[in-house]
């Protein structure tokens, strides 16, 4: 899978390429459905018949497409209505958090993940997932990091703490010998990318296991020891850890269902900080209060409550006639307004009346007319 950015006509753009054989192998559909349902649901979509991809452009506020799982997942909700719960089990591991991360990188959620089948394909699929969570909702690494580590590799509990640069030595990822903070920082190419978020601080966040093994010096690089994931590895030690804590739990949430729709099983992880503990991920479904009349006066049409919940299912959603209840994997969705026009999307856009209003009101010279302009010709005007 190939992931990039671009900006199309002045709007932010992830794009996204799988090899279709291996997309309709999680499906089961034609080859028209799933052109057409991407399209449908927002995602638009077409097959490379010379390289046998199927290439979609996502807008940023869908994470949860970022992989083939997670748009195989939307496209059973929008022709099968197949909405899986995702579970988190308890276990004993711990997350210790030192106080001293606070004026750094204060925040951090953890999953365990076991009975993995890693492939080839499925490490390339979370990689690029990592990559485009961290440029979009993670805003180029600033607002959190990600971490994935095998679990065999490293002894709970763990702590996330501070060291002194000269302190923390290991081997990093894709780098040929052992190396302080500093050098890391200064010549490792990711440390050259993002060095300039911690370089100004005394002591750097690191994580560190019961063995005082160096797990990453965060946000920047793994150690090859703990941090290498490969078709052998069945268990994974996941965090996110950053300076926004809803930010970071959305981004779990994202990566543990996807591994989940890989045949993972999840595990809860107490985190402890000074103040008290948080079990992450949490992946109770939001309860929005929602009204169906809300809907039908700004979508101008009757659809009705039975309707409503069909859409709403073929979106991933569930509604109990008073409440929607939001997947923990969706991060786009902070309220009734993102809920309407996920019911718009199934209603089809194409199915609504285009009306003039009966007043008007002068504006100023739109600059940027092209996308307007296509707007407009896609409802009939000329």
């Amino acid at each position: 899978m190939r992931a990039v950015s671009q900006n199309v006509r002045g709007f932010f753009m992830v794009v996204v390429e799988f090899d279709y054989e291996e997309f309709k192998g999680l499906l089961n559909l034609p080859k028209e459905k799933v052109v057409n349902g991407l399209t449908e649901i927002g995602a638009p979509a077409e097959v490379e018949e010379e390289t046998g991809k199927i290439c979609a452009e996502l807008t940023p506020n869908r994470p949860d497409w970022y992989s083939m799982e997670g748009l195989a997942r939307a496209l059973r909700s929008y022709y099968k209505k197949e909405n899986k719960k995702y579970l988190a089990r308890e276990s004993d591991y711990i997350v210790k958090v030192d106080g001293s991360v606070k004026g750094i990188r204060p925040y951090t959620a953890c999953a365990v993940v076991k009975n993995l089948k890693f492939d080839d394909r499925r490490i390339r699929d979370i990689v690029l997932l990592q990559e485009k969570l961290l440029a979009t909702l993670g805003r180029r690494v600033k607002r959190f990091g990600i971490g994935i580590y095998p679990l065999h590799a490293i002894t709970f509990p763990v702590r996330y703490t501070t060291m002194k640069p000269e302190e923390i030595v290991y081997l990093p990822l894709n780098y040929p010998k052992e190396a302080d903070a500093r050098e890391i920082l200064r010549v490792h190419p990711k440390g050259k990318e993002y060095g300039y978020i911690i370089e100004k601080y005394e002591r750097y966040p690191v994580f560190v296991d019961s063995k005082n093994k160096i797990m990453a010096l965060i946000p920047i690089v793994n150690s090859a020891e703990t941090g290498k994931v490969d078709t052998k590895t069945r268990e994974v030690f996941v965090e996110v850890t950053g300076i926004d804590k809803i930010g970071i739990n959305q981004a779990l949430n994202v990566i543990v269902c996807t591994l989940a729709d890989m045949g993972g099983e999840i595990y809860k992880v107490a985190v402890e900080y000074e103040d008290g503990v948080e079990k992450t991920p949490c992946l109770d479904y939001v309860k929005m209060k929602f009204d169906v009349r809300n809907a039908e006066k700004i979508l101008g049409v009757k659809i009705g409550k039975e309707k409503v919940k069909e859409f709403l299912k073929r979106m991933g959603y569930e509604y109990n006639g008073r409440e929607v209840l939001v997947p923990p994997y969706r991060a786009d969705v902070m309220g009734e307004i993102d809920i309407i026009e996920d019911i718009a999307i199934v209603y089809g856009y194409n199915n609504f009346e285009p009306t003039l209003p009966n007043f008007f009101t002068p504006g100023g010279v739109i600059r940027k007319y092209e996308p307007l302009h296509d707007i407009m010709r896609g409802m009939g005007f000329s």
